[in-house]
């Protein structure tokens, strides 16, 4: 026997069978084979599955909290957008604006340039609220803060008070780098 429709133009009972197991296998692919294998394709990549690299610029959400050193035994208390440094100077800042490390950072400098950091890293640029005698800035008072945040700390740089860091500020106002770790 034979499983395609008779010439009458009525189906067999084979022919809908053998329809209804095919449409059922077919369903059972997608199901079983192609959607998981989507879903894995679209499905973000788990922060704690990537490899934790040391000195990586971090991008995202990352909250800075907690007691961080430089080089230079310079120590800096972070618990949010105030800093507190080991002289006892203090430091309040509120958030201004992101911009990515490879925009300038003064007239003839990039962040990338000015803080050794890779031209896709996430700066943010910090504006200070009240720098009671931090002298982050030699001497000078402290109006902004630029910071790229990695896993294990971040880089720091200050800029004198006066407009923002961009394309118009000098390259004077801009103070030397720290380069903070846990």
């Amino acid at each position: 026997m034979s499983a395609t429709a008779p010439p009458s133009g009525v189906p067999s009972l084979k022919w809908i069978a053998a329809v209804g197991a095919g449409a059922f296998a077919l369903f059972m692919l997608g199901a079983l084979v192609v959607e998981p294998a989507l879903n894995r394709l679209i499905a973000p990549i788990d922060a704690s599955a990537r490899p934790r690299v040391s000195g990586q610029v971090e991008v995202g959400e990352v909250v800075l909290s907690g007691r961080y050193v430089a080089k230079s035994d310079m120590a800096l208390d972070v618990d949010g957008g105030a800093l507190s440094t080991t002289t006892g100077g203090r430091l309040t800042s509120a958030p201004h604006r992101l911009v990515q490390a490879d925009q300038p950072a003064s007239v003839s400098r990039s962040f990338t340039e000015a803080m050794t950091v890779p031209p896709m890293a996430q700066i943010e640029v910090r504006r200070v609220t009240a720098d009671e005698d931090t002298r982050l800035c030699a001497g000078h008072s402290v109006g902004w803060l630029a910071l790229a945040v990695r896993r294990d700390g971040f880089v720091l740089m200050p800029v004198r008070q006066g407009p923002p860091p961009g394309a118009l500020l000098a390259d004077d106002r801009l103070c030397a780098v720290l380069d903070l770790s846990r």
